[in-house]
């Protein structure tokens, strides 16, 4: 029996050591809101229209498999900061935890997609070309504003 008291006390320890690794994993640099904004390459607000999960992106260095992220379907209703000329845009995020997704903040956005008051969002959203194409990528360490849900 206590054989399988250590392995019990062993396993959980570990456990415990693997998930407060994987929930420090994502750290930002500290910056105010308006910092956050001014890094951003392009500035979004509007409503989320879809999300889809387990989306493959291609990889740059094409060293490892594609890495799956989430994306979702974003109306533009005004450009705050950059050029987009269209009217919608797809934004890509991880799915959270390690990778600093916003996989929640996307979720939530399309479930009040319907109210037109509840669902504005703004996005600061980093630029990555490949291939020839334009990507689009937000993370929690990049500047987003949602609606006040208690009022």
């Amino acid at each position: 029996m206590n054989g399988y008291r250590a392995a019990v006390l062993v396993a959980a320890s570990g456990l415990m050591v693997l998930s407060a690794s994987a929930a420090s994993a994502c750290s930002c640099k500290e910056m105010s809101d308006k910092e956050m904004f001014d890094s951003s390459d392009l500035v979004v607000r509007g409503r989320m229209k879809s999300v889809t999960v387990g989306v493959a992106m291609p990889d740059p260095q094409a060293r490892r498999e594609l890495p799956r992220i989430t994306s979702g379907e974003f109306e533009i209703e005004k450009v705050l900061k950059g050029t987009f000329k269209g009217k919608t845009v797809p934004i890509y995020t991880g799915f959270g935890n390690g990778d600093c997704g916003r996989l929640g903040e996307f979720i939530g956005a399309a479930y009040v997609y319907p109210d037109k008051k509840m669902s504005v969002v703004e996005f600061g959203l980093s630029k990555s070309e490949f291939e020839g194409k334009t990507f689009y990528f937000t993370g929690i360490c990049d500047y987003a504003k949602f609606p006040d849900r208690e009022q």
